[in-house]
């Protein structure tokens, strides 16, 4: 049995990384991922956060890298999302309406 291939998220926004273990080699779509989310937090938020997303997404070949593109780009987000949590002077809890 394989051991599994490991992605890296790096730290940012004084959020901490992680560390993923996937069953197949799936570093270059999850950091693809994680470049597209930064591209959007750093470009003042152009386009539909989901659109961005799933027309890159839906380019990869197989599902796993999907996934792992996936979670790339939704961990930098939620990176971000936490940092500015833990930096408002607001101790109100982030909510959001559907």
């Amino acid at each position: 049995m394989s051991k599994g291939v490991m992605t890296c998220l790096p730290p940012q926004d004084g959020h901490p990384g992680v560390e993923i273990i996937w069953a197949a080699d799936c570093r270059e779509a999850f950091n693809q991922g994680v470049k597209l989310a930064q591209t959007w937090l750093d470009n003042a938020r152009s386009g539909w956060l989901w659109a961005v997303m799933i027309a890159e997404r839906d380019l990869l070949p197989c599902a796993i890298e999907r996934r792992a593109f996936e979670v790339g780009f939704l961990s930098r987000v939620h990176q971000h999302i936490c940092s500015l949590r833990c930096c408002s002077q607001s101790a109100a809890p982030l909510s959001l309406e559907l």
